[in-house]
């Protein structure tokens, strides 16, 4: 299956150049037929994710109506969903399917500077002989067919030059041969930064009423950054498929922004707003569970004292009871038998 998405996405690629003939230009046609592809699957993930926002608060009834019976909460929750024609999956399921087209794009455009090495007894001699660097006879691109113009302009050459910049040189390398040679690629990689916080902003200021978690928000930051990065280290070419489809990804989520989005009757807001109803009224739960734990725990509390209490006075008048019981014993026993030493004296007088 794999494979016949590579020699796809590098026969496509080799077509465009065939037809235009410019190494920036392939590349970034080629990003936007994948792009122009997987969009409608983009939006309809987005409309599937958004719908299943606004049916929040039915779907939290059903739960809570069938607590105690999986199977008839499954059923319930199937007829739900077939009711209003929705896909639990449909939110994930197209991204799922996004994600080997641009994997395998990324590796074809990468692989178009792939360095060819020498081979057999020449290798040999090479380590033999520790030749530092490494002699390579230039490029040997990967997934293209051997018969086509890109193939053939690449193979063996040294160079991927374009508009006046070499592809194959990444901006941490053009760095080091100084920063006038570098400011082209470190230009291309500043766009590329401002594009990717633009497209993080466009979607947190259309979810404004909506809570993000700190992780959430965590990772919103760490892609544009991990994005700049692997820009710095990677060669130039792709460098052009990322400022393509992160361009087009502005746009795309300013399309959804104005579609979904614009205007209260929306079905994005009508979505924000179920959400939000169903985070009040599960924040008011959790407070009122606490309220009865503690009021149950007083209640406890007091019936316990006062059983202590009365545990404690039974025990005071047992106590006293025995007392009085003792004294009078102790009376009736010194009027009945005087002492002995008391009978000597009344005798003496």
């Amino acid at each position: 299956m794999f494979d016949g998405l590579f020699e796809l996405i590098s026969g496509l690629l080799s077509a465009i150049y065939s037809v235009i003939p410019n190494y920036a230009i392939a590349i970034a046609l080629l990003t936007c037929v994948a792009m122009l592809i997987t969009t409608p699957l983009t939006l309809k993930s987005t409309k599937s994710m958004i719908e299943m926002q606004r049916l929040q608060p039915e779907i939290r009834k059903l739960q809570a109506q069938y607590k105690g019976d999986r199977q008839k909460l499954n059923e319930e929750m199937m007829r739900f969903y077939k009711e209003h024609e929705i896909n639990p999956v449909g939110g994930c399921l197209p991204m799922l399917i996004q994600m080997p087209v641009f994997s395998i794009l990324y590796w074809v455009v990468r692989g178009l500077v792939n360095p060819s090495r020498f081979s057999g007894f020449e290798e040999l001699l090479q380590n033999q002989y520790q030749l530092n660097p490494k002699i390579t006879y230039g490029f040997d691109p990967k997934y293209l067919n051997h018969s086509s113009d890109l193939y053939q302009d690449l193979h063996g050459a040294s160079k991927m030059s374009s508009f006046g910049i070499d592809l194959a040189q990444s901006p941490s390398a053009a760095l080091q041969d100084g920063l006038l040679h570098a400011l082209p690629y470190l230009l291309m990689l500043v766009i590329i930064g401002v594009l990717a916080w633009y497209q993080q902003k466009q979607i947190m200021g259309r979810n404004k009423h909506v809570e993000v978690t700190d992780q959430q928000k965590m990772m919103m930051r760490i892609g544009p950054v991990f994005q700049i990065f692997i820009t710095f280290v990677s060669p130039a070419a792709l460098g052009i498929y990322f400022l393509v489809s992160t361009t087009w990804r502005v746009a795309q989520q300013a399309y959804i922004t104005r579609s979904l989005y614009g205007g209260e009757d929306s079905i994005g807001v009508q979505a924000q707003k179920a959400m939000a109803a169903a985070r009040a009224e599960k924040k008011a739960s959790g407070n009122g569970a606490p309220a009865k734990r503690a009021a149950r725990s007083t209640g406890a509390t007091k019936a316990a004292k006062a059983s202590k209490a009365s545990t404690n006075g039974g025990g005071t008048s047992t106590r006293n009871s025995g007392k009085q019981a003792q004294t009078a014993k102790s009376g009736a026993g010194s009027g009945a038998n005087p002492h002995p030493r008391s009978r000597k004296k009344k005798k003496r007088r």
